[in-house]
């Protein structure tokens, strides 16, 4: 096998996906390597691949001029293939066998995550990276298109929630493109979209010390999503009315119609509030 392809490598090692690690392949090359130019120039960067499974995005981000690569693998049988491959790429690849709900990114450093992430475990795995999120300069990651549209939605659509909220507090957040079931093997169920995440500089995030707290906010706000906002602000202001008002919106304002940089403005009257002093 002298020239590796991701077809090839499933082909000659391991032609099975397996559904409880939520496998799906691409196999094309084209694809791939449209993937992994979302992220820009990868020269010098160390990159880190949330479950490389046959390859296809693992061999385009090795064709750059990296630093290094690590491939995060919790499937075993994975694993094993790309340490029996390992020594064909002169140390620019590592290969860590775990899940990755269980790895710390802070521990290899990277500059850069690109992966199509298993679609089972993707919104938990997003939701551990957030807080910390501008340690990276860039992600690059697939998600199913209905976590994607979440991530990227507008107030006053359907989509838009806690989640929106979060992403784009901490980042930059814009759809690169959308990939049909077809496009896989197997096909999933769902479509896809890939994501490219560009994280704020740590300076620039209001209260970026206190994730915990404005992901609470955004909880109790977004649990009933069409109900007024002020009911469930209690927690955090004494008078929520007069809060609201003080960012331009009245009291009978729905959660879904209030806009990011609204939410941030919100949050930092919280952090400045006796509620928020109290709790310190």
């Amino acid at each position: 096998m002298d020239e590796l392809s991701a077809k090839g490598i499933y082909d000659t090692f391991l032609n099975k996906a397996d559904k409880k690690f939520g496998q799906n392949f691409l196999f094309d090359e084209k694809i791939n390597r449209k993937i992994v130019s979302v992220a820009g120039t990868l020269d010098g960067k160390n990159v880190v691949e949330i479950g490389p499974g046959p390859g296809g995005i693992t061999l385009e981000i090795l064709k750059q001029n990296i630093k290094k690569l690590y491939v995060v693998e919790f499937d075993a049988r994975w694993a094993q293939v790309w340490r029996t491959l390992q020594p064909r790429f002169n140390e620019k690849l590592e290969v860590i066998e775990c899940d990755a709900l269980n790895f710390d990114l802070k521990s290899v450093s990277p500059d850069m995550v690109i992966s199509n992430l298993p679609y089972n475990i993707s919104t938990e795995l997003l939701q551990k990276w957030l807080p910390e999120f501008h340690l990276c300069e860039r992600y690059v990651l697939m998600f199913q298109k209905e976590v994607a549209d979440r991530l990227c939605a507008a107030p006053r659509t359907k989509e838009y929630g806690r989640l929106s909220v979060l992403a784009q507090w901490k980042a930059k957040v814009s759809k690169a493109f959308d990939l049909d079931a077809g496009s896989f093997f197997p096909p999933p169920k769902v479509k896809s979209t890939v994501i490219k995440f560009e994280p704020f500089k740590k300076e620039s995030i209001v209260g970026i010390e206190h994730y915990d707290e404005f992901s609470a906010l955004l909880s109790d706000v977004f649990v009933h999503r069409r109900k007024m906002v002020s009911k469930f602000l209690k927690n955090f202001f004494a008078e929520p009315e007069k809060t609201l008002l003080s960012i331009g919106y009245d009291c009978k304002v729905r959660a879904e119609e209030i806009s990011v940089s609204d939410y941030i403005r919100l949050f930092e009257n919280y952090l400045f509030s006796d509620k928020a002093k109290a709790k310190s």
